[in-house]
């Protein structure tokens, strides 16, 4: 009888506190769903929603684009006047857009192999304006709303985007907009002042006399910066346009070649000399160190990389058209990739077996501005010039 009331007790108690239990188990299964829900949210993109006016007028279109670029950490008002200056030299802040005025055809837009007709704000060409409408019909949207492109130019345009993502950080207008003419729009040659006077406009306008930047920003907009004496090391030196394809028979890379490692000996890339006056990061400033290095050194105020032959001829340097080891190379504005405004410059480490190609070594090519060297190969070709060092 005792027994039977225990068992009768407990199994009270238990329908007692069953709806609590229940209770309690969903309550857990909610707070663990919330947490890893957050914890999940680590893997996820943190890409804030991406909103663009539609207004007709140019201002109101750049302020709403410099805002949304203003959310993201890092950025400068620089980078953005640099990308505003580009935008409006592209399209006008106009998103739907054709090159040209054309006349909007699905057909041809999605053959990446047609050229010439460009889209929306940054006029987008090619295997890139393919990849735009594409990404258009994933998010079910228009192709020329003018906020899809700036998503798509932030997040999901490639490479691209992480090239766009280092100019929002620069901190000169000037070269912010230089760097994403030459290496993210990758065309305008011979446009980059009025780029430039564009950005700088905008730059006046938006940043309240942000100390970002070494542009004066007392300027109207309408000036422009020339390297009037390429004898002083006032300029960047130069660039390299490495997404157009660096010269005829090779991509950059950040290790000797297999066919060329027997063939130096010196392999101290990183040496550095305490009289070199050229930017840090440069290919100038570079050259000059491994020129010191070989023991064939050149001297500074060389100008810029394209004016290293006929500076350093003038000079009494010893020139040629034709590769030999241990020499110095000057490209002149756009040859094998070179910056169009600045030339470019580097150092002839070894000489193919059949004797077709040479290697350079050479910076400000990867990871432009830090100072990493790499390697490319090469077919003498126009616009070169080879400089023995003294």
């Amino acid at each position: 009888m005792q027994k039977q009331l225990v068992s009768h007790f407990k199994h009270k108690i238990v329908l007692f506190l069953a709806p609590y239990l229940v209770f309690f188990l969903v309550l857990l299964l909610i707070v663990m769903a919330l947490f890893y829900q957050d914890n999940n949210n680590d893997c996820q993109s943190t890409d804030t929603t991406v909103t663009v006016t539609t207004s007709a007028d140019k201002e109101a279109v750049a302020k709403s684009i410099h805002d949304n670029l203003k959310k993201i950490s890092g950025v400068t008002e620089a980078g953005i006047a640099g990308y505003l200056g580009n935008t409006e030299n592209e399209s006008g802040f106009n998103a739907s857009i054709v090159q040209s005025n054309a006349t909007f055809n699905e057909s041809t837009a999605m053959n990446a192999s047609i050229s010439g007709y460009a889209l929306g704000l940054n006029q987008w060409d090619n295997s890139r304006r393919v990849e735009l409408l594409n990404y258009a019909k994933s998010q079910n949207k228009k192709w020329s709303d003018a906020g899809l492109q700036l998503d798509f130019a932030l997040n999901h345009d490639g490479t691209n985007s992480d090239l766009l993502k280092q100019d929002l950080k620069m901190s000169d207008v000037d070269d912010a907009t230089e760097f994403l003419r030459a290496k993210w729009e990758r065309g305008g040659a011979g446009t980059t002042s009025k780029r430039q006077s564009y950005a700088r406009a905008w730059y006046a306008k938006f940043s309240n006399g942000s100390s970002d930047t070494a542009v004066d920003t007392a300027t109207t907009g309408t000036e422009t910066t020339q390297n009037t004496d390429n004898t002083t090391n006032n300029s960047s030196g130069c660039s390299t346009n490495v997404a157009q394809g660096m010269g005829t028979s090779g991509a950059p890379v950040k290790e000797i070649p297999s066919a060329y490692k027997s063939k130096i000996k010196d392999t101290n890339f990183t040496a550095t000399s305490s009289s070199n006056t050229y930017p840090f990061g440069q290919c100038t400033w570079y050259t000059y160190n491994r020129m010191q290095e070989l023991g064939t050194p050149v001297e500074n105020y060389l100008g810029n990389g394209a004016d290293w032959g006929k500076n350093a001829k003038a000079k009494g340097y010893k020139t040629d058209s034709q590769p030999h080891v241990g020499w110095a190379v000057s490209f002149s504005q756009g040859a094998d990739g070179a910056d169009p405004t600045y030339g470019h410059v580097a150092v002839v480490e070894a000489i193919s077996d059949d004797k077709t190609h040479f290697l350079v070594s050479e910076c400000n090519v990867v990871a432009s501005g830090t100072g990493t060297v790499s390697f490319r190969e090469l077919t003498a070709g126009q616009g070169v010039t080879f400089i023995q060092g003294k």
